[in-house]
């Protein structure tokens, strides 16, 4: 079944890690997905609170040969360009090619708490995104809160797999589920990479990688 073999195997092929430095989390350079492998398009790491304590590590992958032909008017472009582009971030928000979200907590949180984290960033977006004609995003977060039913413990793994308007997770290694939802998925995308970021500094660092992949 599709959404079984959605489930993302967060192994590193024969390519080496890189760290998140802020954090030391590590990602490695290319996920192996159902789909096939994905390329890491760089690093970001999530703080709460004014003493900015660190909550998790988080990395964005992407088809390559996807990337390639939809953000081609970008190619040649550096690291520095492309941060300070909302074009880019809103074509890659367009979800044209697979992506994936890959989150890795680096303290404990407990399952409401991070629940209702989501529905305080994604509550306003997927309002946003009936407005822009995707409907049936409140539905489809309530289901998406549904998924954090435990605590999620330092080094716990999150992997939010986008394939046009379907949207596969999977916590600590096992899959939660899979929804098709336009405005779940954009929403979700749009909390790092939107023009409202929850973390300014990572939407920028989680495309530092995108030039070598786009290449010349």
């Amino acid at each position: 079944m599709l959404a079984t073999l959605l489930v993302i195997a967060a192994s590193a092929l024969q390519t080496a890690d890189v760290a998140e430095p802020n954090t030391k989390v590590k990602f490695p350079a290319e996920l192996q997905t159902a789909a096939g492998p994905q390329a890491l398009a760089g690093t970001g790491v999530r703080t709460r609170t004014m003493l900015k304590v660190k909550v998790y590590a988080f990395g964005l992958y992407v088809d390559q040969a996807g990337a390639r032909t939809a953000l081609a008017a970008w190619r040649g472009k550096t690291a520095a360009d492309l941060a300070r582009d909302q074009s880019l971030y809103d074509e890659v928000l367009k979800g044209a090619f697979p992506m994936t979200l890959r989150l890795v907590m680096t303290r404990d949180v407990g399952a409401d708490q991070m629940s209702e984290a989501f529905n305080e960033a994604l509550g306003p977006r997927v309002a946003q995104a009936e407005q822009k004609g995707m409907a049936g995003g409140a539905e489809a977060l309530t289901r998406f809160r549904g998924f954090f039913t435990d605590k999620l413990t330092n080094g716990t793994e999150l992997v939010f797999a986008r394939s046009g308007s379907t949207l596969t997770v999977s916590i600590g290694g096992k899959q939660a589920g899979e929804i098709d939802n336009a405005a779940l998925a954009w929403a979700l995308y749009d909390i790092y990479l939107g023009t409202k970021p929850i973390s300014p500094d990572g939407k920028k660092s989680v495309v530092s990688r995108l030039p070598e992949l786009l290449g010349a």
